[in-house]
């Protein structure tokens, strides 16, 4: 079918996607995990553009990713520049020398971006803690901690800090 284009100062045709397509497809973190499928693409009303996308991960969680963490966006995924700090939730922590101190209980972000302030940090011997992001090395899959990170004691009577 051929369509009759009319526009003045915007993306031809051509180099446009179909919002339809964009729905369901995968959405691939840098790591090459998949983060989830798209369950709806959000438009701002007052510019008329495209914001992001509402990405489902499993029956009960929806995390909403705006455009600007996108690397590449095609009918067969979206690739995005970051993970998604959000996902952390129940994540290993191990301090530099190996040992699992913990799983994180909470992530603490600048505002809703993906930069993180810290996490609260659970273990049935040390308890609730806090670890701030200066203190952490590296985050993939797990959070490794800086050398310079002093973890709490285990402890069976300590109480939360």
């Amino acid at each position: 079918m051929v369509v009759e284009e009319v526009f003045d100062k915007v993306t031809p045709f051509d180099g446009t996607i179909s919002i339809k397509k964009i729905i369901g497809v995968r959405v691939i973190s840098p790591n090459g995990n998949a983060i989830g499928r798209v369950t709806q693409a959000r438009i701002n009303p007052d510019t008329k553009s495209f914001e992001g996308v509402v990405v489902r991960r499993g029956f009960f969680r929806k995390i909403y990713i705006g455009k600007t963490y996108f690397e590449a966006l095609s009918p067969e995924g979206i690739i995005l520049l970051i993970e998604p700090s959000v996902l952390l939730l129940g994540e290993k922590v191990i301090t530099y020398e190996g040992e699992v101190i913990g799983k994180v209980k909470e992530v603490i972000r600048v505002g809703k971006t993906n930069t993180i302030k810290g996490v609260n940090v659970h273990s049935f011997l040390r308890g609730t803690f806090s670890v701030p992001a200066e203190q952490i090395k590296s985050i993939a899959k797990n959070i490794l901690l800086k050398e310079s990170y002093n973890a709490p004691k285990k402890s069976l009577w300590r109480r939360n800090r």
